[in-house]
């Protein structure tokens, strides 16, 4: 039997692991990405000396068993996270009351109420949908929380500073589907106040992770093309045509679109099929952007000098 030839078009987590699987099952693979690296969001920089992670996420047992596989696969060294949050403490009352004057603030107290409200509400919704295939799933979050009473303190104080850590949204977050953003907050066990369940990390950074991948993607022949802008990738009678924006074109079995939606879109052109664009055409962006905080001290402003003295 012929080895099928596969291109994969992006170097990010997506990707690697796509073309990892591909390569592993004994396809012949070659991996384009537009950057000089890999690992799209998952990069390590160093400042200083210091190793600082740039936008990885955390994961868990529980809520990532396919990554837990893949990082015992490639030996990924994995450790604890260290991270805080309002709504998980590891200390019990300690750490809840961190703010000593909290225990005596009526409006944290409504907050703690509410929390407690919504992790129920929550959880009867999500069982109700899914047991009963006629309930309306189209229902935004912003009505559901109308309906069942929930303070305009705990949106913005708690429920949508919660929902833009995890995934950079602004308030608009509230005219999302309450089916699409209730279900991943309880699974990632967001409203628990005191059972704690901490998140892993790679123990040498993200950095390893793509390392790895790469090792084990070039020990099994892939082709590791950086600096390679993909213009389009169009179909034919013997398979995929994917041509880089340097004008060089080549012809595949298959190919794996591991981008961002609109740049796929991009991609695929006028030969994009109506669920393509149905699907792909729905993702919304909002811009964010990252600082790194200046080492001198007397650069910070006054409120993290004083936390720091403090």
């Amino acid at each position: 039997m012929e080895m099928m030839r596969v291109a994969v078009v992006g170097g990010g987590i997506s990707g690697l692991v796509a073309a990892y699987v591909l390569a592993k099952d004994g396809a012949e693979v070659v991996l384009y990405e537009k950057e000089d690296s890999l690992g799209g969001h998952a990069k390590t920089v160093t400042v200083n000396g210091n190793a600082l992670d740039l936008g990885f996420m955390v994961f868990s047992q529980v809520t990532c068993p396919n990554m837990m596989e893949l990082f015992e696969t490639l030996a990924v060294d994995m450790e604890l996270s260290d991270m805080s949050s309002f709504s998980t403490t590891c200390s019990g009352l300690s750490s809840l009351f961190a703010q000593k004057k909290n225990i005596l603030n009526p409006c944290f107290w409504k907050i703690i109420r509410e929390i407690t409200k919504f992790k129920n509400d929550a959880s009867n919704y999500v069982e109700k949908i899914e047991n009963n295939a006629d309930v309306d799933r189209n229902e935004t979050l912003g009505h559901f929380l109308q309906l069942r009473g929930y303070s305009e303190l705990f949106q913005k104080a708690f429920l949508i500073p919660t929902c833009a850590t995890i995934w950079s949204c602004s308030s608009e977050v509230t005219s999302f589907s309450a089916y699409s953003v209730l279900p991943f907050l309880l699974n990632h066990h967001t409203f628990e106040l005191f059972n704690c369940r901490q998140r892993l990390i790679p123990r040498w950074h993200s950095q390893s992770f793509i390392t790895r991948t790469k090792e084990e993607l070039q020990s099994r022949g892939c082709q590791i093309r950086t600096n390679s802008e993909i213009y389009s990738v169009l179909t034919n009678d013997t398979g995929c045509v994917v041509m880089c924006k340097d004008g060089s074109k080549e012809v595949y079995d298959g190919c794996i679109i591991a981008t961002h939606a609109p740049d796929a879109l991009k991609m695929l052109g006028k030969q994009a099929t109506y669920d393509e664009l149905r699907i792909l055409g729905a993702f919304q962006y909002a811009n964010r952007y990252a600082y790194l905080l200046p080492f001198n001290i007397h650069s910070l402003s006054f409120t993290l000098k004083k936390a720091n003295k403090g």
